[in-house]
C-alpha cells in the first residue's frame, strides 16, 4: 500500500557532491515511506533550509566545504530539536562517530553501506532509535565501556536506587526514545516522564543523555542497534 505524501518522512540531503545527492535522490524516491524535501552542498545552506522547511529527517555528511556537519548537527537540534540527523561519512573514525552523537545526531553510517542499510537506518531513526552501521558499532561500544569507570562497571549500587518506574523510564531514554514517545509506551503524561527523568538523573548522577546511554551500556540493559553483517 503506497503512502499518502503527508504521511511521508521528509528528508533533507546534505553533501557537497551533487552526484552523490542525485543517486540518494532517485533512491529514496523509489520508497514509499520516504520522500525528499530539499537537499544542500554547504552547512550554511543545510541550517536555512532546515529553518524553512523543518524537516522529519536530515542525511548530512560531515566532510563539508564551509564547516564539519558535526557544527551543522548542533544548529539544527538548537533550531528545529524534533529534526533527526543521521551522518553519512567516507570515514568511520571513531571520534566523528562520538562527536556527532554528542551533537545531536541518532545514527551513522559509512557511505560504502548497501542501500538496504541506509535506507533501514532512516527508518530505525524515525521510529524514535538509535541506528549505527555495523562498521562502527563496535568501536562505540568499546568506547563508551572505556569511559566508565571500573566502580560504575562492577556495581549497580546507584541503579538500585532508583524505582521501578525509574529503571524502565531510564532504559527508554537510553534507547533514544523522546519524553512524549515514552509517555504514550507507558500510558502517562509527558510532565510525568520529565519528573522521572530529572529524579533518575539526580539519583545516577549524570549531566546528560549520553551520559545515561554509556552507563546503561556498562550494565548491559540497553541494546543499541547496527546492521548486520
Amino acid at each position: 500500500m503506497q503512502a499518502n505524501a503527508a504521511d511521508k518522512k521528509q528528508i533533507l540531503l546534505v553533501d557537497d557532491h551533487t552526484l552523490f545527492r542525485e543517486g540518494l535522490k532517485v533512491l529514496l524516491r523509489e520508497n514509499p515511506r520516504f520522500s525528499v524535501a530539499g537537499e544542500a552542498g554547504t552547512v550554511f545552506e543545510a541550517c536555512e533550509r532546515v529553518e524553512l522547511m523543518k524537516p522529519d529527517l536530515v542525511l548530512m555528511d560531515i566532510a563539508l566545504p564551509d564547516k564539519s556537519g558535526i557544527e551543522g548537527v548542533r544548529f539544527i537540534k538548537e533550531k528545529q530539536p524534533s529534526t533527526k540527523v543521521v551522518m553519512i561519512s567516507m570515514y568511520s573514525n571513531i571520534d566523528f562517530v562520538i562527536k556527532s552523537i554528542r551533537a545531536g545526531a541518532v545514527g551513522f553510517i559509512v557511505k560504502d553501506s548497501t542501500p538496504d542499510i541506509l535506507l533501514k537506518a532512516l527508518a530505525t531513526v524515525s521510529e524514535g532509535h538509535y541506528y549505527f552501521d555495523h562498521k562502527v558499532l563496535d568501536e562505540i561500544v568499546q568506547f563508551m565501556l572505556a569511559q566508565v569507570d571500573e566502580e560504575t562497571r562492577v556495581s549497580d549500587e546507584r541503579y538500585d536506587r532508583l524505582t521501578p518506574r525509574e529503571q524502565e523510564i531510564m532504559r527508554l531514554v537510553a534507547q533514544g526514545l523522546s519524553s512524549k514517545q515514552i509517555a504514550n509506551k507507558l500510558n502517562i503524561s509527558p510532565k510525568t516522564v520529565e519528573n522521572h527523568r530529572g529524579k533518575l538523573m539526580e539519583k545516577l548522577e549524570l549531566d546528560s543523555v549520553i551520559d545515561l546511554v554509556k552507563y546503561a551500556a556498562a550494565l548491559g540493559i540497553i541494546e543499541i542497534r547496527g546492521s548486520q553483517e
